[in-house]
């Protein structure tokens, strides 16, 4: 019996390194019907030479600018839906290394799922460099009163705890497969959340309008590092853009009374942030964050 196609879609801007460790790591996946797709989005590093050379199954798309997080993965989406009869499909960070029967678990899972709205699922993310840390446990946990999107289990040491909850109420991101049908009622990422932040969220939320339950797969097993591209600590337009898209996110998916607890609690929420910017003396981030909730809410 041959195993339904994945596509696998990748993002990378600048980070070479990353990127081949990652490829490398999926080069030894045991599972065989899978087409990877790596986006380039703008990079100056030479990735798409050495990828060819090295990885001449990976499909190689490039952006000649950085389209962002959701533009870019729409490239991919783009590609994979014109060429390629896809079952499912797998969006990943460039900075995952992943185990050999990853794949394999998280297809059989969807595959055996005895309830049929399920369709998307995620594996068991560990912190890389560590054996046991959790990074993520099935995804955030979202709390759309107070805007909390705590990751389920991260910086636990993994002790079983999340093993047996296979539909933790959680939303998954990072790295997330999904039926292709799913896919095609989300469409696309939403190019107003780029760069990055919370897009992957939305377009998780949009593909299941249903409410149906997220599948978590504890024995598909891969390591994050965890890395953001073009920001480098607390700026001024890291902050402006955290603050945009995450009121824009939640405006989108809350409820009228979720949306009014939000905005109420959103200053005392976010006044930690700003005691420690203005301790630091980064002013200007604390601006730009709130202007960033000024146009978010829009």
């Amino acid at each position: 019996m041959i195993s339904p196609l994945v596509a696998v879609v990748i993002l990378t801007c600048n980070q070479k390194k990353l990127t081949l460790a990652c490829l490398n790591s999926l080069s030894k996946c045991h599972y065989d019907n899978k087409q990877i797709i790596l986006v380039d989005n703008g990079s100056e590093d030479g990735v798409q030479d050495e990828v060819r050379q090295s990885y001449p199954h990976v499909v190689v798309l490039r952006n000649e600018k950085n389209l962002g997080a959701a533009g870019g993965r729409n490239t991919g989406i783009e590609y994979a839906l014109q060429h390629l009869e896809f079952k499912y499909i797998l969006f990943m960070d460039n900075d995952i290394v992943v185990m050999p029967d990853f794949l394999n678990k998280l297809v059989d899972g969807l595959e055996v799922c005895e309830d049929p709205s399920v369709e998307i699922a995620s594996p068991l993310l560990y912190q890389m460099g560590t054996e046991k840390i959790i990074d993520s446990a099935g995804g955030p946990k979202l709390n759309f009163y107070t805007g909390s999107t705590q990751t389920r289990g991260h910086g636990e040491i993994d002790a079983g705890q999340y093993r047996y909850e296979r539909f933790p109420n959680c939303v998954p991101t990072t790295t997330v497969i999904m039926h292709r049908p799913a896919l095609e009622r989300a469409g696309r990422f939403d190019v107003s959340f780029d760069p990055y932040g919370y897009e992957d969220l939305d377009m998780v939320l949009r593909a299941n309008p249903g409410g149906a339950p997220f599948l978590f797969v504890p024995d598909a097993v891969v390591y994050h590092l965890g890395s953001k591209t073009g920001f480098s600590g607390y700026t001024a337009d890291y902050a402006r853009m955290k603050g945009k898209n995450m009121r824009m996110f939640f405006k989108r998916h809350s409820t009228a009374f979720q949306w009014f607890c939000f905005n109420l609690f959103l200053p005392i929420l976010s006044m930690k942030t700003i005691v420690r910017e203005l301790r630091r003396g980064n002013v200007r981030s604390v601006v730009e964050l709130a202007k960033g909730f000024l146009s978010g809410a829009k």
